[in-house]
């Protein structure tokens, strides 16, 4: 199989080193270099593939938690400042308008709240999968 031991290295496939000669078809493995190589007893053994791991990227539901926290947080601003700038900047509510005014600016804390709780949710998400790709 080989002309000298000590120029083919056991780790790796014989047929892909220097000092290999092919002694017959029989006597030769049906092996390609990627799929497999020879073990320690010089038996061919497969090569399992490496575990691919999931990426953040792929997830579609990040992204709505990103642009929904993003979202909530500047509609909750915006509408607790259009409410007190209605109801505390002119002094002259009609008062048709004060139930839905004073609405939204009870509403709006809860919608910020909502918000940062979703940005809150997309972080820990990304720690935990940073954490568990760098264990």
């Amino acid at each position: 199989m080989a002309k000298s031991s000590k120029t083919i290295d056991p780790r790796f496939d014989p047929a892909f080193q220097r000092g290999y000669s092919e002694v017959g078809p029989e006597d030769k493995p049906d092996l390609s270099p990627q799929a497999h190589y020879l073990g320690a007893g010089g038996a061919p053994t497969e090569i399992s593939p490496p575990k691919r791991t999931k990426s953040l990227a792929r997830n579609p539901w990040i992204y709505v938690l990103w642009a929904l926290g993003v979202a909530a947080v500047y509609a909750g601003l915006a509408a607790q400042l259009w409410a007190s700038s209605q109801l505390y900047g002119t002094g002259n509510v009609p008062f048709e308008n004060y139930a839905f005014i004073s609405t939204v600016q009870v509403v709006s804390p809860s919608v910020s709240n909502l918000g940062a709780l979703c940005l809150a949710a997309a972080l820990t998400i990304h720690t935990v999968s940073w954490m568990r790709k760098n264990q």
